[in-house]
């Protein structure tokens, strides 16, 4: 076995020998995917069987790079095709965090009082069979949080992580990672001229604006009542590589402070130029210079003049595994850290930003 074969072990049995392989992880969804593929010709037989593998939908599987595990979860498709000349046979599935995207949060408990948020976590996907890492600091336990009838698993994590401004993402494992962005290191620098292959980045301005202004309200209470607690309370700020008047005036929902209103006034500027620079490149290989996998949050530094990255320190939001025609590729989505930190919340609920389907697309 070298360190580009792809193995999947499933009902006790290896397959490999892929012509198409296509295993995807990041930082900013839950659920690592795979989609490999094998043609063949007709065979000079007549057992036709033989041409259809033994996998059916929902059995547990093993994903692996060489000796490497990335990924375990479930088949999720086993597609056919065939023509007069060829038969391809397809396995396509995700991490075993899946069922934490596609299935309705438990209503048991739906209410959780001083409780941290692994602690909630860990209750929400341990019916699922999803074991929960934290790799962040002991939290504070949270007053009140409550689950809203008929919301999936990641909703309510959309909830949760901004309360603490951290992540969730998968493991190889099939377990849900709690972790903050960004905490490892690449050994690889990302070099124009050097291992970068191609880059895209849309750079796209149209969802930034000149200042971003919060407004919000502070409720009071029989001990803190009064103009202080019932005023609006506002906070503004600029983004100077917006030259012209767009202002964006967002409504804070729950008790707002001054803290809490200048925080996501913060965020908004900070995260939406963070998007703006974000670049997928696209490398020769699956591995690093030190033979270790390219993996998402790892910090990684990009020279390229092209784009505007002077030895930059970047986050690989993505990292995709690529086999075709183009031999072993690896496609990685990176940008600025503030692009990828989680939106903070108040203690009411916020609208749900968007956030990265399995697929590349967006979900809300």
């Amino acid at each position: 076995m070298n360190d580009h074969d792809v193995t999947l072990r499933v009902n006790g049995k290896e397959f490999a020998g892929w012509t198409r392989v296509n295993i995807s992880a990041g930082i900013d969804r839950i659920a690592r995917n795979f989609d490999v593929e094998i043609t063949r010709q007709w065979p000079q037989s007549n057992n036709l069987a033989e041409l259809a593998l033994p996998v059916i939908d929902g059995d547990v599987v093993e994903v692996l790079i060489g000796d490497d595990k990335v990924l375990t979860g479930y088949v999720d498709s086993t597609p056919l095709r065939y023509d007069a000349n060829s038969v391809s046979a397809s396995i396509a599935g995700r991490s075993k965090t899946e069922d934490l995207i596609d299935c309705s949060a438990p209503t048991q408990p739906g209410q959780f009082t001083n409780r941290s948020l692994a602690q909630i976590v860990s209750t929400l996907a341990q019916p699922f069979g999803v074991n929960v890492v934290s790799a962040t600091p002991e939290s504070a336990t949270l007053t009140s949080f409550q689950i809203d009838y008929g919301e999936t698993v990641s909703e309510a994590l959309n909830r949760l992580l901004g309360l603490e401004q951290v992540l969730a993402f998968d493991n190889a494992d099939g377990a849900l990672v709690l972790d903050t962005v960004g905490n490892e290191k690449a050994h690889t620098a990302l070099v124009l001229g050097e291992n970068v292959i191609s880059a895209d980045s849309q750079r796209d301005f149209s969802d930034r604006f000149s200042e971003y202004t919060v407004s919000g309200q502070r409720a009071g209470s029989d001990d803190d009542y009064g103009e202080t607690t019932n005023s609006k309370i506002t906070t503004t700020v600029k983004d100077g590589a917006v030259k012209r008047y767009r202002p964006l005036i967002i409504k804070q929902c729950g008790n707002a402070t001054l803290a809490t209103a200048k925080a996501r006034a913060q965020y908004e500027q900070a995260h939406r130029e963070g998007l703006t620079l974000e670049t997928t490149y696209t490398v020769v290989g699956w591995r690093q210079g030190d033979g270790q996998l390219w993996q998402p949050n790892q910090r990684v530094i990009v020279w390229d003049p092209v784009m505007g990255f002077d030895n930059s320190d970047l986050v690989v939001a993505e990292a995709t595994w690529q086999l075709d025609n183009g031999g072993f590729t690896t496609r990685l989505r990176v940008g600025p850290l503030a692009a990828y930190m989680p939106e903070p919340q108040t203690e009411k609920r916020h609208r749900r930003r968007r956030r990265r389907s399995d697929d590349g697309g967006d979900s809300f």
